[in-house]
């Protein structure tokens, strides 16, 4: 088994990646697919304080994901989290005057902490492997979620 940490770079060929903000954290990665993150609120979602929050989509509505975020948010499920690391949404139809990105940098704003977007996280081309619950270094200026593998 290797030790080697995992440097997942942001693609800014991904729509996500114009989410992004300035900041380093370290924390542990939780997370993954939007639906499944909200599902899990209220009874197995552990512990979010510290922790990077990684979030991804796929063919779900705007409305849909404007409601998760906000029933995470109004839980204060997202209060004291490290940063966020937003992988690919995919399957969404940009039929009306606003995207969504614009619903994700809505409520991603209002969390105050670094936003790495643009990751090639999730059901989209190319995406690969996030190890969830490792720590992992968020770099929004160097546009890298660093996985850490080793024990140090």
């Amino acid at each position: 088994m290797t030790t080697q940490d995992i440097v997942i770079n942001s693609r800014l060929e991904e729509p996500t990646s114009h989410l992004t903000t300035s900041g380093s954290v370290t924390g542990r990665l939780i997370g993954g697919n939007l639906d499944m993150v909200a599902t899990t609120a209220g009874w197995a979602l552990p512990d979010l304080r510290g922790a990077i929050l990684l979030l991804e989509a796929v063919n779900v509505y705007r409305g849909h994901v404007d409601r998760q975020l906000t029933l995470l948010r109004k839980a204060g499920h997202l209060n004291g989290l490290s940063g966020v690391a937003v992988g690919q949404f995919t399957g969404f139809e940009f039929d009306r005057n606003f995207s969504i990105i614009d619903i994700l940098r809505e409520h991603l704003d209002m969390l105050g902490v670094p936003v790495l977007g643009g990751l090639p996280l999730g059901h989209g081309n190319s995406p690969v492997s996030a190890l969830i619950g490792a720590v992992a270094e968020l770099d929004a200026k160097a546009g890298t979620l660093t996985i850490k593998r080793s024990d140090t």
